[in-house]
């Protein structure tokens, strides 16, 4: 075991190894590394380095060669930086374990997408080693996010609870360790959002310099709108998702399909940054959680997620009060949109099928804006008998956003034949076509599905 002063010196020199690389090395064939730790012997003569490198195989090679290469350069600058009796001998090594954290992830799509049932030992294995393997992958995430580099937050488009309060609490955990970061969204900060701390952070300008992009919560890259270009242009994505459908694609993927939240997978990353849980991250956190979960009522409200949320409760947040503010007190115009949902609402297929929509006219009468319809397909599943439950709402007269929501099918992979995704449970896409047209393609597919069903 290391003594104190090993670790105090392994410290050290990790910090001191990842600037020399950030600001005096400048080998065009070193891709991005990250220094995941240091080991020294007992006598400080020797340290082993362990670097993490992005890239396929070809580039992971060059940058250890060229990490070797360097290695005479980086000791001597180390020597006008750290005061240490003996300078120590200086090994790389790859750490490869958060590259094969990613390719378990990516396996288990695979088989997600592949099978409609998870169960199966081999796929629990796989699971369960990817649980362990997770940690690697927000140990590469917190150490690049507290390298002081540029960074900003992406949310999607039509922003809900769980993409604002996991933005704002990611934001202001970077505010502690003296990082100014944006969220920043394709649309401005719903009504009924506007009670979570630090709000003014959301902006839809993206800034003129950043290194780093973290994408929240977005199932593909389209949900981001016209920022997706931008946020591409960063030398560093990173994309953390629950969606089922989410295929990554970054430069570091953090996607766990399982949880009931992105925000769950915050968390975790939080803590590691070394950032402390305050009231206003909290109120954020529990925001997305509860939100998300249908204030712990929806199909993903499990053991893990009532866990959090009472660790957020006694970290500072406030149930009664986020509920009211989030749920329980709407506008005039959010009732009367309601109402107009209530007037449309049709059945189909013996009422298996609950379908309803909004055209620019709802909105017009009901004064309502894209905003006011979060949670409205709720109603719909209140419908006794319906098992899948659709909702149409018109962007403009000839494009339609469609939410899904089931319990007996998977509506995620009917939300992807038309470009969408999401969840088994609750999904969405866009459409485009008049309203009939749009609603027969619609629900012949949903009947077909739940034809295969019985």
């Amino acid at each position: 075991m290391p003594t104190q002063r090993q670790l105090r010196v392994n410290n050290l020199l990790q910090e001191e190894i990842s600037g020399i690389l950030r600001t005096e090395i400048h080998d065009p064939d070193i891709g991005f590394v990250t220094i995941t730790g240091v080991e020294v012997t007992a006598d400080l003569r020797e340290a082993r380095v362990y670097a993490s490198v992005l890239g396929d195989e070809d580039e992971v090679h060059q940058t250890m060669a060229a990490l070797h290469r360097a290695r005479t350069s980086i000791r001597s600058a180390l020597g006008d930086c750290i005061q240490l009796k003996y300078l120590p001998e200086l090994t790389f090594e790859l750490d490869d374990t958060a590259r094969h954290a990613q390719r378990i992830e990516a396996l288990i799509s695979k088989f997600e997408r592949e099978v409609e049932q998870t169960a199966g030992p081999s796929l629990q294995s796989i699971a369960e080693e990817a649980e362990r393997n997770f940690g690697a992958t927000v140990r590469q995430i917190a150490q690049l996010l507290t390298q002081g580099r540029p960074t900003a937050i992406f949310i999607h488009r039509d922003p809900d609870g769980d993409a604002l309060g996991s933005g704002l609490a990611l934001s202001l955990a970077l505010q502690q360790l003296a990082q100014s970061v944006p969220v920043v969204c394709p649309d401005p900060v719903p009504s009924r959002y506007q009670f979570l701390p630090a709000t003014d952070r959301v902006t839809n300008e993206v800034p003129q310099r950043f290194e780093v992009a973290v994408i929240l919560d977005a199932g593909d890259r389209s949900q981001l709108g016209e920022l997706a270009s931008a946020a591409e242009q960063a030398e560093v994505v990173v994309w953390i998702d629950h969606h089922q459908t989410n295929q990554g694609g970054a430069d570091i993927d953090y996607l766990d399909p399982t949880a009931a939240a992105t925000a769950l997978l915050l968390r975790p990353l939080i803590d590691t940054m070394g950032a402390t849980v305050t009231p206003d991250i909290a109120t954020c956190l529990y925001t997305a959680v509860a939100t998300d979960t249908g204030f712990f009522t929806f199909e993903n409200s499990c053991a893990g997620a009532l866990a959090a949320a009472a660790e957020l409760v006694q970290n500072g947040a406030d149930p009664h009060g986020i509920a009211t503010a989030a749920r329980k007190q709407y506008r005039m115009a959010v009732l009367r949109l309601r109402g107009r949902v209530l007037t449309s609402l049709s059945t189909y297929e013996a009422g298996r099928i609950a379908c309803a929509e909004l055209t620019p006219g709802d909105f017009a009468i009901a004064g309502a804006e894209p905003e006011d319809t979060e949670g409205i397909i709720e109603l719909l599943k209140t419908l006794t008998g319906s098992q899948v439950q659709v909702l149409l709402k018109a962007v403009s007269h000839d494009r339609w956003r469609v939410s899904l929501r089931s319990p007996v099918i998977d509506v995620a992979a009917l939300a992807a034949q038309f470009g969408g995704g999401g969840h088994r449970a609750a999904a969405g896409c866009t459409m485009i076509g008049a309203l009939p047209e749009v609603r027969a393609r619609l629900l012949k597919a949903v009947a077909s599905m739940l034809l295969e069903e019985r």
